[in-house]
């Protein structure tokens, strides 16, 4: 998902949106995940099984060729990295990983108490963007640019699976 949709929404457009994102978490986003892990992890909402979940889904993601962006400059369009991320998730993979960044979030909603869903600071990248709220720092987990970005990193070669333990051990203990 482009982070930039979120920065043209009115509060009450990202309120609207974060509220439907839940809804579909709730009522549908679960039941793609136990679908696409085949029963095979328990989806408990427990931080302690949040990585073996996220690892879970990164074989069954399916990507599609994206073309070089011609406003980017030439000298990161040449680079290896650049051509690495040159791809999106089709349209069932991204339905998997919106349902990740759902269970991301309401595993840390459900796991600590003080946090909350909410909508992204208007000063910062996750601007409007369904976020959970309430870490240390006044800082945000925006959910779906980290899921995205974990998911794109792996896929792509940049990172190795294991980074999803890192990702998830900072935000549960750094942060909170």
């Amino acid at each position: 998902m482009k982070v930039r949709i979120f920065d043209a929404m009115t509060s009450e457009e990202a309120a609207e949106y974060l509220a439907d994102f839940l809804a579909f978490g709730r009522n549908k986003g679960v039941h793609i995940l136990e679908e696409k892990l085949q029963f095979t992890t328990d989806l408990n909402f427990k931080i302690e099984s949040l990585s073996a979940i996220l690892k879970a889904l990164i074989p069954i993601l399916k990507t599609v060729p994206r073309p070089a962006d011609p406003s980017v400059p030439e000298f990161i369009r040449n680079t290896q990295d650049y051509h690495k991320g040159l791809f999106d998730f089709d349209d069932e993979s991204h339905m998997v990983l919106l349902a990740a960044a759902y269970y991301l979030g309401e595993t840390f909603v459900k796991a600590f108490p003080h946090l909350k869903w909410s909508t992204g600071n208007v000063d910062y990248l996750q601007a409007n963007s369904p976020v959970v709220t309430g870490f240390r720092y006044n800082k945000e987990l925006p959910v779906i640019l980290v899921a995205e970005n974990i998911f794109s990193s792996i896929v792509s070669g940049t990172r190795e699976e294991e980074s999803v333990d890192s990702v998830v051990e900072a935000w549960s203990t750094k942060f909170v």
